[in-house]
């Protein structure tokens, strides 16, 4: 009986009417303040806050409403005693008008809604779902000597926009370029320009632990910005405020970001600024191209994680430090192995680093050999970061190892696409052309590879393989000698190998027998491997490819560097097999139309 009071009561006193109209307004009130919001520039924030107002409201309005009424006089204090029915009637009148006009409003502001929505939907297939945007490299009144700060900020920024799923964010190495000094003619800058739908660019103060920012946006290189705004914070909380103005820059070039997306933003960290200084010179050694650089670089990281053992990005960084020395030639014994623990060290801090799962998929895929972890973490990585270039380089290689070649060259030219000037992405573009045969376009690849750096030992090593596959053998020898004496390492993977698969007999075993001289590791029983099958000493070559210690490139044994006649061997089906890979295959390409 008590319950059936309470409700007789509560209708009696309209609280269930003034409730539905109280829902019906707030629901216009959102939907209008998640129109205007943006246009205004309020913070992400701003919204949820409306929504958590008028909720905790809604409590004070059931309140309000069982002690005041809408009567004919206004709003007036319910009477304990019933009122009569002539009274109950029109005041019922007045909330039925209400709520008819709310819901009527709320109907009316859902069918402007969805027919936007719908229109904007059936005109998104001619609308480019991704915006291209280069951040040119911030200004700051700094020594040469500390560059490494203002570097390190792009890059930062860079990173924290690349986490917003719609964009396409050029890498910092290709940015730089731009305002470099490139030459203006150059038909590879300019191709690359026009492509850029918005430039970001700004100036740094620092005094001491206190940041001052300025950042533009702007619609052409040299154009005038069409927004700018100052940010100040300290230091300690800089991957905060970058990711502020990532968000703010995604608004102001229309981008909604997604929740999945913007959820990457919500949980930074401060930082050490002391340990966050190490970390800057850290990676300003990693992205120069000498390995000496690379090791003064792990040595700043070391030190930044000694400050700060919690940092999972130096670890992550130091991660894929390791699994580019694992590369050279000349690798350290334990590179892999370091590689593994720092990526994963770096992933148990936060997992959701997109450069910690790259380093992962990256270590799997030249040393660990854990196909589906290498698939997963590749996948896992992009899902976060999907603009980072070297994940999309690797994870074409990785394609190209089990054959799949449209999929493999794909990814090899978003990588390109992304860091459009790093050399690498479109020499070795073009040495998966000539793997499936498309000849002309792997040396136009190779030759926009020479015009970003002349003396580039990789172009060189792509055109020249070519050159023998169309049977330009002199043209082809000559080329691989060239890239043999920029960088010695061709020479026993490149030039003698192809000597000896040519004829050249004896000038393959000069090669052969100073390669033999020096001391064996990893690199050197590959190459000593692939130069024995060509002379066709298969003993000696399963000698050498049963070396201990594998280098970073021996799985692709499966798909390049061995003649067909040694894949009849059982032992090279066991080496395939011993690494979990399928037993080799034709390469998988189904040419484009």
């Amino acid at each position: 009986m008590k319950w059936r009071n309470l409700i007789s009561e509560l209708k009696r006193r309209h609280v269930f009417k003034s409730t539905i109209a109280y829902l019906a307004i707030s629901w216009i009130v959102i939907q209008i303040a998640a129109t205007i919001f943006p246009a205004f520039d309020a913070p992400e924030y701003a919204l949820k806050a409306l929504i958590y107002f008028l909720s905790v409201g809604l409590i004070f309005w059931i309140a309000f409403s069982w002690v005041y009424d809408l009567t004919a006089d206004g709003i007036q204090k319910t009477d304990d005693r019933p009122a009569d029915q002539e009274t109950l009637e029109l005041t019922n009148q007045r909330l039925n008008k209400v709520i008819a006009v709310s819901v009527g409003f709320a109907v009316l502001l859902l069918v402007v809604i969805s027919f936007w929505a719908g229109s904007t939907w059936n005109e998104s297939p001619d609308v480019p779902q991704n915006k291209v945007v280069a951040v040119l490299p911030f200004s700051q009144d700094i020594e040469e000597e500390e560059s490494y700060f203002k570097e390190g900020m792009t890059e930062t920024l860079i990173g924290e926009l690349s986490k917003v799923d719609q964009l396409r964010v050029i890498n910092k190495g290709s940015t730089q370029v731009m305002t470099s000094g490139f030459e203006p003619a150059n038909s590879l800058i300019n191709s690359v320009l026009k492509k850029v739908d918005f430039f970001i660019s700004g100036n740094i103060e620092r005094e001491l632990n206190r940041l001052n920012i300025q950042v533009e946006l702007k619609e052409s290189i040299d154009a005038e910005p069409v927004w700018q705004k100052n940010y100040t914070r300290d230091i300690s909380e800089v991957r905060i405020l970058w990711a502020e103005v990532a968000a703010d820059l995604s608004r102001q070039m229309n981008i909604t970001v997604k929740q999945s997306d913007a959820v990457l933003w919500s949980g930074l960290r401060p930082v050490k600024p002391e340990a966050y200084e190490l970390y800057l010179k850290g990676k300003h050694y990693l992205n120069k191209p000498s390995p000496v650089d690379w090791q003064r670089g792990l040595v700043y990281l070391q030190e930044a994680i000694d400050k700060n053992p919690a940092d999972p990005y130096a670890y992550a960084w130091m991660a894929e430090a390791y699994v580019n020395l694992g590369h050279g030639p000349d690798p350290p014994p334990d590179v892999f192995p370091k590689a593994l623990e720092a990526a994963q060290r770096a992933i148990r801090l936060d997992s959701t680093l997109a450069m910690g799962w790259a380093a992962l998929a990256h270590y799997h895929t030249y040393f660990g050999m854990d196909w589906a972890l290498a698939e997963y973490a590749f996948n896992r990585s992009n899902s976060l970061n999907p603009n980072l270039s070297s994940n999309h380089y690797h994870r074409s290689w990785y394609l190209a190892l089990f054959g799949k070649m449209n999929e493999a060259i794909e990814e090899h030219k978003l990588a390109q696409e992304l860091d459009p000037f790093f050399p690498l992405n479109t020499a070795w573009l073009g040495e998966l052309y000539r793997w499936v045969g498309l000849y002309e376009e792997g040396l136009i690849e190779a030759d926009k590879a020479s015009q970003m750096q002349n003396d580039l030992a990789h172009s060189m090593f792509v055109k020249g393989r070519i050159y023998l596959d169309q049977g330009r053998i002199n043209e082809g020898l000559e080329l691989l000698k060239e890239a043999s004496e920029v960088f010695v390492g061709w020479k026993y993977v490149g030039y003698g190998p192809a000597l000896l698969e040519t004829g050249n007999i004896k000038e393959g075993k000069a090669v052969l027998d100073e390669l033999e001289s020096l001391p064996l590791n990893g690199y050197r029983a590959l190459c000593l491997g692939i130069m024995y099958a060509h002379l066709g000493d298969i003993d000696k070559t399963f000698g050498y490819l049963n070396y201990k210690q594998k280098h970073g490139w021996f799985p692709w044994i499966r798909v390049m560097f061995l003649p067909d006649e040694i894949k009849k061997d059982p032992r090279y089906l066991k080496l395939i097999r011993d690494m979990n890979l399928p037993d080799p295959a034709p390469l998988v390409y189904q040419p484009e139309g």
